[in-house]
């Protein structure tokens, strides 16, 4: 069996509309924007997964009518398990059984809202989960990027959303009790904010997103060379007549 079999990325999708968009995004950058927002995190977090080779990735998507498939997330449409209807605790443990029952022996759930997560981070998640220790990736405000289980400690993960503020102390805490180790990874940031979304944009690569201001097109080499002349005086210098020496008897005195 090929060793990305063992290996499963979970990754929740919600459609680009304001009534699927995380709450608090809508609360802290309003509901036109928070769907922007969203749908860049989802594409980043996106690109992660089907760029990881060493696992076999479930997209969970509860269709919308104006977003019946995936084209919006990926041209190609990647396919999805049909998550519609039910409630989004049943989702999360519907979609870890799934991944278990197909043969999966490692199971990691992503948070699309922790845009920072690292491939080798991935990696270092599936290399130290075993049937006695769990992976947890915590943000800085107390949620979780990163959730990683066996099948035999899959329900640690029963209501306790990894978006929610106290996900990562809690999923410790259930997983000390059932006498699992916890591997934390290196903490990372939640975008929950301007200035948390602004940290983001700076460290991203430099692709096009939908919320970002427009900024005025680079100028040309020869026309910002013009225009550092001008700035200058340079051009002006360029043209003027070369000095004309002073009479003798027009000389000011010297001091």
């Amino acid at each position: 069996m090929p060793a990305s079999r063992d290996n499963c990325i979970i990754l929740m999708v919600e459609a680009p509309v304001p009534e699927r968009v995380d709450p608090k995004l809508a609360e802290a950058f309003g509901p036109e924007r928070a769907v922007h927002i969203h749908l860049d995190l989802l594409q980043n977090v996106y690109r992660l997964v089907k760029g990881f080779g060493n696992a076999l990735p479930i997209l969970a998507y509860s269709k919308a009518p104006h977003h019946p498939d995936l084209t919006w997330l990926d041209t190609d449409d990647p396919g999805f398990l049909d998550t519609k209807g039910r409630p989004k605790e049943e989702k999360v443990q519907n979609v870890f059984r799934l991944a278990f029952n197909t043969g999966s022996k490692k199971a990691l759930l992503l948070n699309h809202l922790s845009p920072g997560i690292r491939t080798e981070w991935i990696q270092q998640a599936f290399d130290a989960i075993t049937e006695k220790t769990v992976v947890l990736g915590p943000n800085k405000n107390g949620s979780a990027y990163l959730a990683g289980f066996t099948v035999s400690a899959q329900k640690l993960i029963e209501g306790c959303p990894l978006e929610s503020k106290n996900a990562a102390e809690e999923i410790s805490d259930r997983a000390r009790k059932a006498k699992l180790s916890v591997y934390m990874l290196p903490e990372a940031v939640s975008v929950e904010s301007e200035e948390t979304l602004r940290a983001w944009l700076e460290t991203k690569d430099p692709v096009p997103t939908l919320f970002r201001k427009e900024t005025a097109p680079e100028p040309s080499p020869e026309r910002k060379r013009h225009q550092d002349e001008a700035r200058h005086g340079k051009r002006g210098a360029r043209h003027a007549p070369p000095p004309q020496p002073s009479l003798p008897d027009t000389q000011e005195p010297r001091p």
